[in-house]
């Protein structure tokens, strides 16, 4: 009787120990199967599943994929672009890095599918926008949600894992004190009428500085720079500031090394404006982006006494042979404070642009800051450094 109790026994345990076994190879087939049979998770996958299928079944598995993921797909370093093409014109990508050539970089097609695609590898926290070029058509992303106005319309964004937005360009309704009041100031000096927008905050006093924006509106609309400077002055981040900010009338000609234009900011427009509100800025500041920036940056040459700090964001300074870094090299001595940005995706003038006026601010001694960004020549650009350049020039 013992004997069978101790077989009963012993055959349990050996019938336990299988059943555990079992299970656990059970398992193991499990996983090995949703491994093998499962969603591709990146589309590098994709693009390895789908070789030698049917086409039709192909652009079920490339369409599955796109319901389930935004595009461009990143990959670490790697961004995918991807487009569906029924027409029998080739397919490119084209945007800030390519300075917007329309045929510089071909979509290869996927087998035997309506589906074309590009590889292509950018800095972590790049944050670039683009659009398809089909024939003769730009054409947005279909499968991309997220979109940039600008000043030439609307663009597709790709941001990558390590870019963040500008939370300081985010409306914080506490924070949304400040004041616009909206002018048409005429000029007699260049016989014409612009729009001009002074920002004030009740924490400004007169004598609080005074920036001056070109530009004006765009950096409202497009920079969201009223937002931007409530947050900064809310948050303590800068000290509270008066901004104008001027429309241009005719801006290529009036921003391009324009000294009339310099002339009814400085000795028209801006007495005007500091009678009008009262005003006595114990600094005063001039900026603003691509040939806005250039222009600030060349007021240098007969206004830098007046001016204690300058801002450029992707200044075009290389314009006319660069003949702003030649009026910058001839200047004796510069004591205004610089802020300077340019984008790594923009042209080649403006990066060595930029590291020529580098060289030149440091033989002179210049407190300047330059900043080189992993973005291209964009109002997200200028939005997402807005606050750079006025902690620099005017933080706390």
């Amino acid at each position: 009787m013992a004997y069978f109790r101790f077989n009963f026994r012993k055959r349990k345990s050996m019938s336990w120990r299988k059943s555990i076994s079992s299970a656990i190879l059970l398992a193991a087939g499990f996983l090995i199967l949703i491994s093998c049979s499962g969603e591709p998770k990146t589309f590098s996958d994709v693009l390895v599943k789908v070789q030698g299928k049917p086409v039709a079944q192909a652009e079920i598995m490339i369409r599955d994929f796109c319901q389930r993921h935004d595009f461009p797909f990143t990959e670490d370093s790697v961004a995918y672009f991807l487009v569906e093409n029924k027409t029998d014109s080739p397919a490119f990508v084209a945007g800030d890095f390519t300075q917007w050539r329309p045929d510089s970089i071909a979509l290869k097609q996927i087998g035997k599918t309506h589906f074309y695609f590009a590889a292509l590898k950018f800095p972590l926290n790049a944050r670039l926008e683009y659009k398809f070029v089909i024939g003769k058509q730009w054409l947005l992303d279909p499968l991309n949600p997220f979109k940039e106005q600008g000043g030439y319309g609307e663009n597709s964004v790709l941001m990558m894992p390590k870019y963040r937005f500008p939370r300081e360009a985010l409306l914080n309704p506490k924070l949304r004190i400040s004041h616009l009041d909206t002018l048409i100031f005429k000029s007699r000096l260049l016989k014409n009428k612009r729009k001009i927008i002074l920002y004030q905050h009740p924490k400004a006093k007169d004598k609080a500085p005074l920036l001056i924006f070109n530009d004006g509106s765009e950096y409202l609309r497009f920079a969201r720079a009223r937002i931007i400077l409530d947050n900064l002055i809310g948050n303590n981040r800068i000290r509270p500031i008066n901004v104008l900010f001027i429309d241009p009338v005719h801006r290529n000609k009036e921003y391009w090394l324009n000294d009339k234009y310099l002339r009814m900011v400085f000795r028209e427009l801006l007495p005007f404006v500091l009678q009008r509100y009262g005003l006595h800025p114990d600094t005063l500041g001039f900026g603003g982006a691509s040939l806005g920036g250039e222009i600030a940056l060349y007021a240098l040459k007969d206004y830098g006494k007046q001016l204690n700090f300058v801002f450029s964001q992707s200044g075009a300074v290389w314009i006319d042979n660069a003949k702003v870094l030649n009026v910058l090299q001839s200047i004796p001595e510069i004591k205004t404070k610089i802020y300077a940005s340019y984008g790594l995706f923009e042209g080649k003038g403006i990066q060595q642009g930029h590291q020529r006026l580098k060289s030149i601010l440091k033989k002179k001694n210049v407190l300047f800051k330059l900043e080189r960004i992993p973005e291209g020549h964009n109002w997200g650009n200028w939005r997402g450094h807005l606050k750079d350049a006025l902690i620099f020039l005017g933080g706390k």
